[in-house]
């Protein structure tokens, strides 16, 4: 099996925006063999000794480096993260040879072939040792595969001289390799380490305030509305482009700086073809402005370059060059210097040098983004174009997705549609744990029961929820920690499929040890779905979700969504129930759930209310949906594949479009509930229309063949199929490749149904668009079953639709009762360098406090709530810089914005011992228009902080936080304070890092 053409599109869309990566990008060890047979050898360990054939032929033995130090690096021409790697890694080799260290890369899962192609190409650059593993693409029978235990390349192995394992990392890209760093120092090289940073585990944590407020906007700032083409690879906007070079049609070298003073638009393309008539058409518009275009061919050999040009080049009347790499992708200018392994490609780069904009694509959309990137290096556009790159940058702005809680994701197969006044709350505290039936991965039946005398901590998951995923190594962490108390994790896999969590359990079962994982039989999709027991017994409504059971089977606490390492909800119950837990950790816990309680009780009363003055549950807006507007069209796929319009189906009919599952369709309840109405109500003109979307064509057809005979009315399929997977774990992946993951699904929701027909907004499914008969909206709800019977009954009844007494709404609401509110205007954010606005807000005390009141001293003005998570993970290292620079008159105002007073006193009350170094002040507006935070500076997510001169101007702003950066010391500095310098430095680094991250 050929390795390139498999590996290419994932390996380059990963490494493109992997290449600085502060944890360096990976790619599978093999992509036609199975996993490793066993763990390799641990630190400590004799490293297994083998033999290798060098490129002159002849045997290297492990055992022969014995008495120096050996990085052993496992990699494979077809790894660009390996091949990026080793410039650093021959500067490295070259530097240390005096101290008897020495790099053995052995190029492994790979044929004997590609690696003396990559020796002759390359030998007499790189100054370490290479060799051939003699398993050449058989990786089942290699000894890196068998005694190593390689996942994934590249693999590093640092080997004393005593031939024992000093350490191991994974993962290559250009530049330095900040494990490999340290490993060289942990073996006793002289290298310095004090530059590296921590790493970080995840990007900066700041969460929307519209999570509360939805009036708010998202701020300007957010990935959804940045254009595409600001960052390509690893270059980002106003990078300077270093000088690079490649042949022309002549034969001679063609280099960027052949251009110099001139904007350049760089295309690369790929085989013996042209380049595209884009470039043509930017050349002849633009040439005038003295604009340059460059076409580079890549991953061509020479000869049909030279065919090609020989044959076109003159006529194109732009410069033309080929990529030296020849076929070698993974060395070649694009992919080494830029990170890009997909084309084609572009990027433009303006008079003085820097970056102005870049994209991998092509198609109409590209087209317009290349013009937008142009106009951003000052060519002026002609009205065609200019009208072009303005259309997408609306089209950017009005496809802002809707933010949804990350924390708690709503199992599939949900509710049936269910009002929160309508839901059975999720068992609480006091309550015995129903027992019930789960199976292992071996198809062995479990119950709960079988942990009795245990303290258990039952965990509801599901392979498809992040967030899930994501807080298991928090749990696996508490189960370590206190299994030889008794306490024991069930993780009940629920709301799936079987054949998923047979595949994901076995994978990932070795990183949680003490996590015990089950399924529930009833799978999604199956007829015993709704008998599942997260929702028959429990009746859990959002996951992740735990119960922490008590010895004695009784309900101890109740913990919904999952915070990672600062939520010490678990351990706060698990101390309820007589585990010994650090005493610091439970008031912690307390304290949180303390607030959940409050929340919970606030959303009780709310739908309490709503039982008394029922509130519309539809709306007759949704993204760029409108009441009163016509619908777009769209084509979907009926069951044989066949083209289908929406405006061909629906022409003269008023239609209730639902959009579900393409593999799970809708609780067989709902089921039917539709189709009774989709019979009831067709001799007045209605027809309902299913659409399965968000999953693959297999799985809708299988899912149809079980349900055709109970369906009545039309389904078909979207064929953009199933939403892309992560390469690997998603805990496991590194900023940069879940970046890259997040190109990808971007690409994917760009053109999936759902999302497009309403203009790029995102709602759970199933969700449903009821059209008038001249093909108007007249609503949008979320859900099915008979739970949405009313908001499907009043919008009916608008289109004109004649109910049956049965099926009239418990109230019809006048179109004054369903008006949305309009949303707050936006404010701009205040600046860096303008006065900050004087305000006044209260303490605990109730003691007015001026931000005036501060003048001579550098405020950090710091606006939080007691309900966002990142703010309380930023508040330990604000006490700190505010403890540690309060002696130069730095103090931390924190104003409490979006929420209530009672919350605020509460939560105060419960911390400020922790933060003695914080003033804590509570904006009276809470959530109403004129707050602080919005009204007077603009923000618009939390945590924020603006640092504030002494004469009471903003010198910076820092928004977010990430565990060990060091941006707020640096930006006191800003403000006159003094501040190590390399606080300052690490400062700057940290930033960069984020950018990286974006």
């Amino acid at each position: 099996m050929n390795k390139l053409p498999l590996l290419l599109a994932v390996c380059a869309s990963l490494f493109a925006s992997a290449l600085c990566a502060q944890t360096p990008a990976t790619v599978p060890a093999s992509a036609d063999a199975p996993a490793y047979t066993r763990p390799g050898p641990k630190v400590g360990d004799l490293a297994p000794d083998f033999t290798v054939i060098d490129a002159a032929g002849k045997e290297v033995k492990l055992s022969d480096f014995r008495g120096q130090l050996v990085l052993l690096d496992i990699w494979a021409t077809w790894c660009g993260p390996c091949v990026a790697s080793m410039p650093h890694n021959s500067e490295l080799a070259e530097k240390f040879a005096k101290d008897g260290f020495v790099i053995l890369a052995v190029c492994a899962s790979d044929s004997r072939a590609n690696y003396d192609g990559w020796v002759k190409r390359n030998a007499a650059k790189y100054k370490f040792r290479t060799a051939h593993d003699a398993a050449g693409k058989d990786w089942a029978k290699s000894v890196f595969n068998t005694a190593y235990g390689v996942s994934g390349f590249p693999t590093l192995y640092m080997i004393g001289r005593d031939g024992r394992v000093v350490g191991m990392t994974a993962g290559g890209g250009p530049g330095e390799n900040p494990h490999v760093t340290r490993l060289l120092a942990k073996a006793g090289l002289p290298i310095d380490v004090s530059h590296l940073p921590p790493e970080p585990a995840a990007g900066p944590k700041s969460i929307p305030m519209m999570g509360k407020t939805a009036a708010i906007p998202a701020s300007g700032k957010s990935g959804a509305m940045r254009p595409p083409t600001i960052q390509l690879g690893n270059v980002k906007y106003g990078d300077e482009i270093a000088d690079f070079a490649a042949i022309g049609v002549d034969g001679g070298e063609v280099k960027l700086s052949s251009f110099k003073g001139k904007p350049v638009f760089v295309a690369f393309w790929t085989g013996a073809r042209a380049p595209g008539d884009e470039l043509a058409k930017i050349y002849a518009a633009y040439k005038d402005q003295g604009l340059a275009v460059w076409a580079i061919n890549v991953a061509t050999e020479r000869a049909e370059f030279d065919a090609w040009a020989k044959a076109n080049a003159a006529a194109l009347g732009y410069t033309v060059s080929w990529d030296p790499a020849g076929k070698a992708v993974m060395e070649s200018l694009s992919y080494m210097k830029f990170g890009i392994g997909m084309y084609p490609a572009f990027m433009v780069i303006n008079a003085d040098g820097d970056f102005r904009g870049g994209m991998i694509g092509m198609g109409p959309k590209v087209a317009a983004w290349m013009r937008q990137s142009l106009e951003r290096a000052e060519i002026k556009l002609n009205a065609e174009d200019k009208a072009a790159a303005e259309q997408v940058m609306k089209d950017l702005f009005a496809a802002r997705p809707a933010s949804v809680p990350a924390g708690l994701i709503q199992p599939k197969g949900g509710d049936g549609g269910m009002t929160p006044a309508q839901r059975i709350p999720t068992l609480g505290a006091g309550a015995v744990a129903p027992d019930f039936v789960m199976h292992d991965v071996n198809g062995k039946e479990s119950r709960l029961s079988d942990f009795k005398d245990k303290v258990i901590i039952l965990d509801f998951w599901a392979t498809w929820c992040g967030p899930c995923i994501a807080s298991m190594p928090h749990t696996q962490k508490l189960a370590a920690a206190y299994k030889d108390q008794g306490v024991v994790v069930v993780a009940s896999g629920t709301s799936d499929t079987i054949a998923k969590f047979k595949e994901w359990i076995p994978k990932n079962q070795p990183k949680y040890p003490d996590l015990q994982f089950f399924f529930d039989p009833n799978e999604r999709g199956s007829a015993t779905f709704e008998q599942r027991a997260s929702s028959k017994f429990y009746h859990v409504t959002g996951i992740p979700c735990q119960f922490v059971i008590g010895r004695d089977g009784k309900i101890v606490a109740t913990i919904v969504g999952n915070g990672g390492e600062s939520d010490a909800r678990t351990e706060a119950a698990l101390a309820k129930a007589g585990i010994k837990v650090d005493p610091a950790r439970v008031e912690e816990g307390e304290n949180q759930l303390k607030a959940a309680a409050e929340a919970e009780a606030e959303r009780a009363a709310a739908a309490a209310e709503e039982l008394k003055n029922p509130k519309p549950q539809f709306r007759e807006s949704y993204g760029k949906l409108k009441a009163g507007e016509a619908v777009p069209d769209f084509t979907a796929e009926d069951i044989a594949g066949n083209p289908v319009k929406l405006s061909e189906l629906s022409k003269g009919k008023t239609v209730v479009l639902s959009f579900w599952g393409a593999g799970y369709g809708i609780p067989d309840e709902a089921l039917a509930f539709q189709d009774a109405w989709a019979k009831k109500y067709a001799a007045q003109g209605v027809l309902f229309l299913g659409v399965g979307a968000y999953g693959s064509r297999e799985d809708f057809k299988t899912w149809h063949a079980a349900n055709a005979s109970r369906i009545s009315f039309p389904v078909v399929f979207d064929p953009a199929g199933g939403a892309p997977r992560p390469p690997k774990d998603f805990e496991e992946m590194t900023a940069e490749e879940k970046k890259a993951f997040q190109v990808v699904s971007r690409e994917y929701y760009g053109k999936v149904i759902p999302m497009v027909f309403a203009g790029g907004a995102m709602a759970p499914i199933p969700n449903n668009v009821v059209i008038d008969a001249s093909g108007k909206l007249l609503g949008f709800y979320v859900g099915a079953g008979q739970g949405i019977a009313d908001s499907l009954g009043n919008l009916l009844l608008r289109g004109g639709i004649k109910l049956a007494p049965e099926d009239m709404p418990k109230k019809v609401f006048t179109a004054a009762e369903s008006k949305e509110a309009p949303p707050e205007p936006r404010v701009e954010q205040l600046k860096v360098g303008a006065m900050a606005p004087d305000f006044t807000s209260q303490t605990l005390e109730g003691k007015d406090v001026k931000l005036s009141d501060f003048r001579g001293k550098v405020v950090i003005l710091d606006f939080w709530a007691t309900w966002c998570g990142p703010c309380m993970a930023s508040m330990p290292h604000t006490q700190e810089v505010s403890a540690h620079y309060k002696d130069q008159g730095v103090v931390v105002l924190a104003n409490c914005t979006s929420d209530t007073r009672k919350k605020f006193e509460s939560w105060v009350t419960s911390n400020q011992k922790k933060y003695p170094d914080i003033v804590w002040t509570h904006d009276p507006a809470e959530r109403k228009p004129e707050r602080v935070s919005r009204n007077l500076y603009g923000v618009g997510g939390i945590p924020t902080q603006y640092i504030i001169d002494r004469e009471g101007k903003v010198v910076d702003i820092v928004v977010g936080y990430l565990k060990g950066e060091a941006i707020l010391d640096a930006a006191l500095a800003k403000a006159g304070v003094k501040v190590d310098p390399a606080l300052i430095e690490k400062g700057a680094a940290d930033l960069k890092k984020r950018e990286m991250m974006r």
